[in-house]
């Protein structure tokens, strides 16, 4: 059989025939076209190789091969290697004194120059490429130092000639050319040197320092705020982040010189403006030999302000620091700035401002729109209504114009590359890879279409690489396997493999097999046999390592591959096929309801598409497992050996399998890698796994391995179910972490209770403290959706409440204050501000979540704790937010003594008396409370300015609480014995209650002051005839107390008797008895008195005493 020629058209269906390992391309250092298939050949003009692709950016190769030598710099240089590009075609990359240069067409032969001598370190930033009037371009290079070394024509290696510039001791940072011709050298100090060269006689370059016009006012039109020009330190405010040329006709000339969009260069010192960015930020403007400084601080805190991004606190204590800067417009220039406050929360926010510079002497910031970055500090690349930001680990494609959260990122470090520089060249966006070279961005236009997974950044990291990797699946005939197959989940196999033959077969059969479901079906066939087949074809065993010796029937996500990474990226990119598979025949959409298995995505039901989604997360998860194993052997290699063969074992392998592992022809770690829908048990296992030595740093350094370990594997996972629900335009998956969780908690604590806790070096102990707030973050995050069920979010609170509390009982507490605020446990933010008495920190959280409750929390959880936190509330709250207080205290009528003492505080007695007297009506269960409280209503009422307060209603209500508490104070001591009311304090009794307590005494202490007592209480009764039925119960308590018998003079039993003795009492203390005592016939027949009733005698003394009684009435009334 021949061999297939390297430039030959190969099906991905051909026979799988190898050229020998040695023969085949560097991965990712050669850009030469990949051969395409029949199916993916077109009419259109043919690009570079892609590489990275999402759904609104494609980066492809760009460009010939890079050079041998510099692709052996890359891999092999000692130190750190730059990258620059430019529009000239060319570009130069620096290692140590070396400038390797080359055409990016191949059209020269690369060149190597060497750099002046110097002990700082060369960058690519110091060095450009030009054409002036050869075939070959010059170069100019410059030292740290300052030595300027020029070759009029790099194809000239020893000709140059060197200058050296005097910087008094700066260091210069940058160098760029002029629109007009020239180069223009900056400091680190922002000082700014125009060099040009001149062939005329011996070649040289002649450099002329810019210096601010003599004199203190330098000049008309001259506006400087802070000179900071000369030998000063390069500290991070005036250290220089971007240099950019803007022509007066032209647009803006970017840091390497390159015109901008739309103008073309102005003429020479017709309206040239130099603008230099430091650090603070500060920015510089030339314009000829005019200076203008201006600090932009000020102008981006408020445009921070403007657009509700600055980050919680104070403007003044915000901290704004200048990251890059370009071109936009002819007068305009575009930043990237960060801010942060440290004193309230270490987020860094990142966003573009617009600055407009038309006005030297002004220059305005026009607006900001807020950019999402990772944690490296990025540079940027305007692309009109978008911007590239990039860093060594990352690329995002953000909007430029406008605060948006839509954000399109690809993580380069996760494929093991790193992005060394990026520049505008001729409007088209070139990046420089360490892995793949000179790369093109092309941002794609929106389609309706669904996103593709492939095209994603979940799917392969190159899709053309699909046909030429290790699937087993192309060798597999579907005819074949649709003969033996006789369950659904075969005839779906069937049905894929014709799909990647792009046969129309497919088709058919998913119609047999599959036919619509009814809606609200559970489990329904469709949904069984996707779910099936995706996990099996997760964990395939490798198709082409022999020691694998597993009988079944086609193995979809085998592979050929004999490297653990390789196997599991082959499986990434089945499972891309299979699940473009399901969104081309319009599966995708038909998929339902499953029952969820209790050990991936918890119990009940759960969509299909969920389900995918956390295989997803579990192929991350392995593939993230599997790039850690190098620097976590040990603590991998433990936790595979316990889910192989210790107590993780579940015993699901096959006999064949396991007799493999018995004889060592198997690992532990095989095993694991294959099973990839089980990944999640190697992580637990890790979780678990305790220090293999003993001593508090053996044990703290294995908790840093284990917590690095797991953030890095369940931050993939979080990335991958991101990515999910945007490919998937539904909500994210069921996390597949869930189960882990117990798991990654009981770590946690561990970590911080005790290992932290007990380890004696502090360097490791920070370490230990920084995984673990990275772990809880992620605990958190997984966790968070469990606070949406009612059922559940009780579970997630004690969980939330369990991970952050250590953290305050560790002295952590700015640690617990980040993850308290971003997960909202508020109940804990407001506890540590009032332990702290941090007031100001409460207040602003209550400003900042204004509309979450915050405010009210905070004053149900001061109010709950009684006492001083009371005081605080209403002193430190109750200032601040009144209205808030007000609104909340009168929501509810157990807050009523707070309100009260609320309106106190704010010098509204008059409401307060109100709310005091109510209080005292309303109190029921302690006689001396309503009586404190109707006496602070009595002395806010006098205190008050309101008029005759004497005959309001206000008074007469507290008068009548006042009086019904001195009726309980004067109960006798019998009548409390005898109903068990102690002396002190008791519940307050009903006027009437109190009545029958002395009604029904039987205690032969009570006397006519005590009946008298009883008297005054029925004027508490509001019903007549209820009141004048007690007063007459009353009289005949007093007529049973004594004996009606005996011949004694009718005067003399008018003294004895206490029913005589309280009329003589009421009489004499100014009551009126007609209203009093009740008529005498009412007093004979009384039921009570019915043992009276036939007495003579009492029927006589009765009678007399009223008759007496009528007499000095009748007296009284004449005189």
């Amino acid at each position: 059989m021949d061999y297939p020629s390297p430039g030959a058209t190969r099906s991905p269906f051909s026979p799988r025939v190898r050229p020998p390992i040695t023969g085949r391309r560097p991965i990712g250092l050669s850009s030469a076209k990949k051969n395409q298939n029949q199916f993916t050949q077109s009419a259109e003009p043919q690009g570079g190789d892609v590489i990275y692709k999402t759904p609104m950016m494609t980066i492809e190769t760009f460009g010939a091969p890079l050079p041998v030598m510099v692709t052996e710099a890359l891999t092999f240089a000692s130190g750190e290697v730059t990258v620059r590009m430019s529009s000239c075609g060319w570009c130069w990359a620096v290692a140590g004194r070396r400038v390797l240069a080359w055409s990016r067409d191949a059209a020269h032969p690369a060149r190597e120059l060497a750099l002046p001598q110097t002990d700082l370190a060369h960058k690519a930033d110091l060095v450009v490429l030009f054409y002036e009037d050869g075939q070959m371009p010059a170069c100019v290079g410059i030292s740290p130092e300052g030595v300027i070394r020029y070759w009029p024509s790099v194809g000239q290696e020893g000709a140059y000639t060197d200058v050296t510039c005097e910087l008094a001791g700066q260091e210069c940072e940058r160098l760029i050319l002029r629109p007009n011709g020239g180069l223009l050298l900056a400091t680190t100090t922002c000082t700014l040197v125009k060099i040009d060269t001149c062939k005329e006689g011996r070649p040289t370059v002649i450099c002329q320092t810019l210096r601010p016009p003599s004199g203190w006012l330098g000049g008309i039109g001259r506006r400087v705020s802070l000179l900071f020009f000369g030998s000063m330190p390069a500290h991070g405010d005036t250290k220089l982040v971007g240099v950019v040329v803007l022509g007066g006709g032209a647009s803006g000339v970017g840091e390497a010189g390159e015109a901008g969009e739309g103008g073309a260069a102005a003429e020479a010192g017709e309206g040239e403006c130099v603008a230099l960015l430091a650090g603070g930020p500060l920015l510089q403007l030339w314009r000829g030999a005019e200076l203008h400084e201006h600090h932009l601080r000020r102008p981006l805190a408020e445009a921070f302000a403007r657009s509700h991004l600055a980050p919680q606190g104070d403007l003044n204590t915000l901290e704004i620091m200048a990251l890059d800067m370009h071109a936009h417009g002819p007068h305009g220039l575009l930043l990237l700035v960060a801010a942060v406050n440290v004193a309230r929360s270490p987020e860094m926010r990142y966003a573009l401002a617009h600055v407009c510079v038309e006005s030297a002497e002004r220059p305005r910031v026009q607006a900001l729109a807020a950019v999402r970055a990772h944690e490296d500090a990025p540079r940027f690349l305007p692309l009109g209504a978008r911007a590239l930001l990039h860093a060594p680990a990352y690329l995002a494609l953000v909007a430029a114009t406008a605060t948006s959260d839509k954000a399109e990122y690809i993580d380069v470090s996760a494929e093991g590359d790193r992005i060394v520089g990026a520049e505008l060249c001729d409007g088209s966006p070139l990046l420089f890879s360490r892995k793949h070279g000179v790369l093109l961005l092309k941002i794609n236009e929106p389609s309706t279409q669904p996103p593709s997974l492939c095209d994603s950044p979940m799917g392969s990291p190159c899709p053309t690489d699909m046909y030429d990797g290790n699937l087993s699946l192309y060798e597999i005939d579907p005819h074949e396997v649709n003969a033996i197959s006789t369950d659904l989940c075969g005839k779906l196999k069937t049905a894929f493999l014709f799909h990647v033959r792009r046969s129309g077969a497919a088709a058919a059969l998913l119609a047999a097999a599959f036919p619509p479901r009814a809606p609200g079906d559970v489990d329904a066939p469709l949904d069984r046999a996707v779910r099936a087949v995706a996990a099996e074809m997760l964990d395939d065993a490798p198709a082409g390592d022999p020691r694998w010796k597993v009988r079944g029937g086609a193995a979809l996500g085998g592979s050929c591959a004999l490297s653990p990474a390789a196997q599991l990226r082959d499986k990434q990119r089945a499972f891309s096929l299979f699940l473009d598979f399901l969104r081309a025949h319009g599966l995708w959409r038909r998929l339902g309801l499953v029952s969820a298995e209790s050990d991936e995505c918890g119990e009940g039901v759960v969509s299909t598409q969920s389900v995918l989604g956390a295989l997803a997360e579990q192929l991350a998860a392995a593939r993230a497992l599997q790039r850690a194993h190098q620097s976590a052997t040990a603590i991998v290699d433990a936790a595979f050996q316990q889910v192989a063969l210790g107590s993780e074992a579940e015993g699901v392998e096959e006999p064949e399998v396991c007799a493999a592992l018995a004889a060592g022809a198997l690992s532990a770690a095989d095993v694991c890698v294959r099973r990839v829908s089980r990944t999640w048990r190697v992580l637990r296992a890790a979780a678990r796994l305790p220090p293999p030595q003993p001593g508090p740093r053996a044990a703290a350094a294995h908790a840093l391995q284990a917590l690095t370990l797991l953030n890095t594997v369940v931050g993939e996972m979080h990335k991958c179910r991101a990515q999910w629900a945007q490919w998937a335009a539904c909500a994210a998956p069921a996390p597949a972490a869930r189960p882990l969780l117990p798991a990654l908690q009981a770590l946690h604590h561990r970590a911080l209770t005790q290992c932290a806790h007990n380890c004696p070096d502090i360097s490791l102990r920070a370490q230990v403290l920084e995984a673990a707030a990275t772990l809880a973050d992620l605990m958190l995050t997984e966790a968070e959706p469990l606070q949406h069920s009612s059922h559940t979010a009780h579970i997630y609170e004690r969980m939330r409440r369990e991970i952050i509390q250590p953290y305050i009982d560790e002295g952590q507490t700015e640690r617990a204050a980040v993850l308290a605020e971003k997960f909202k446990d508020f109940d804990l933010l407001i506890e540590m501000c009032v332990k702290k008495n941090d007031m100001d920190r409460l207040h602003a959280y209550i400003d900042k979540y204004a509309n979450e409750g915050v405010a009210e929390k905070a004053f149900a959880w001061l109010s709950s704790r009684g006492g001083a936190s009371s005081a605080l509330l209403l002193r430190a709250l109750g200032g601040r937010a009144a209205p808030r207080l007000a609104a909340w205290l009168a929501a509810a009528p157990a807050r009523a003594p707070l309100r009260a003492l609320h309106r106190l505080a704010a010098g509204d007695v008059a409401p307060a008396a109100r709310l005091l007297a109510d209080m005292a009506a309303e109190e029921t269960a302690s006689v001396a409370r309503m009586t404190t409280m109707a006496s602070l209503a009595k002395l806010c009422l006098l205190a008050s300015d309101e008029n005759d307060v004497e005959s309001s209603d206000t008074w007469q209500r507290i008068e009548r609480r006042l009086a019904l508490g001195e009726q309980h104070a004067a109960l006798p001591r019998d009548v409390r014995a005898r109903h068990g009311l102690s002396a002190d304090d008791t519940r307050v009794l009903e006027p009437e209650e109190l009545v029958h307590m002395y009604i029904e005494s039987e205690s032969k202490a009570l006397n006519e002051y005590d009946y008298k007592k009883a008297l005054d209480l029925t004027d508490f009764i509001q019903d007549m005839e209820r009141r004048d039925e007690l007063r007459l119960r009353i009289w005949c308590a007093c007529v049973r107390r004594d004996e009606w018998g005996g011949s004694d003079a009718p005067a003399a039993a008018l003294r004895d008797k206490m029913f005589f003795r309280l009329m003589d009492l009421v009489h004499l203390m100014g009551g009126d008895l007609e209203l009093l005592l009740p008529p005498a016939e009412d007093v004979l027949t009384a039921p009570e008195l019915a043992e009276l009733a036939s007495d003579p005698r009492f029927h006589f003394l009765i009678k007399y005493g009223y008759e007496c009684m009528d007499s000095t009435h009748a007296e009284h009334m004449e005189v």
